[in-house]
């Protein structure tokens, strides 16, 4: 013990940084759009779980439709800097996917994108004999997108993609300036006497 003691005074006396955070002022949403049903499994029974900064936002275990987004609205504690946020999604695998017939996932949330040749993810529709579409759903691959609003500014827009089989889990990076502006109306009038 006494070596250490000795070690713990020559240590120098410094002062000591304070690292002092700053709140982000807006008014933040976050949006996630699935390409798939999001559900849990017997291990898991998550459906999806966002955090932001370690602290959850949304834990669910009931299913999410395919193609509707689901927004977090407001999104409180973000700050000027570097912010962390955590998703993870539920892949499931449903009868469809173990080999039944499939349909188109985007069709059933109410989604139409037969009148393009992709889908909002950028995957390719394809017709197959029988004329369904597949929307990308043969290869097994999964996607979320994310985006990140200022009021209707969009900040940050991701897509995530998931391997066949595996489940969808992103750390995505937002980095905040700081928001030192005074809040104007831009369809008033000034007039500047000088």
């Amino acid at each position: 013990m006494g070596g250490y003691q000795l070690f713990v005074n020559t240590l120098p006396k410094g002062d000591v940084t304070e690292f002092v955070t700053t709140a982000a002022t807006g008014d933040y949403a976050i949006e996630v759009t699935l390409s798939f049903e999001a559900k849990g499994d017997a291990f898991d029974p998550t459906a999806i779980l966002i955090r932001l900064d370690g602290r959850d936002l949304l834990e669910q275990t009931d299913s999410l439709p395919a193609g509707i987004p689901l927004r977090i609205h407001p999104v409180e504690g973000l700050i000027v800097g570097l912010n962390e946020l955590f998703i993870q999604v539920g892949t499931a695998d449903s009868q469809q996917d173990a080999g039944f017939a499939k349909e188109d996932e985007f069709a059933e949330a109410g989604v139409q994108t037969t009148d393009s040749l992709t889908d909002e993810f950028g995957l390719p529709i394809e017709r197959n004999e029988f004329g369904e579409s597949d929307s990308g759903a043969q290869f097994g691959a999964k996607a979320i997108r994310v985006r990140v609003f200022d009021g209707d500014t969009v900040l940050i827009e991701k897509t995530v993609w998931s391997e066949p089989g595996e489940s969808i889990s992103s750390s995505i990076v937002i980095d905040l300036p700081a928001n030192d502006m005074p809040a104007s109306n831009p369809d008033s009038d000034h007039d500047h006497d000088h």
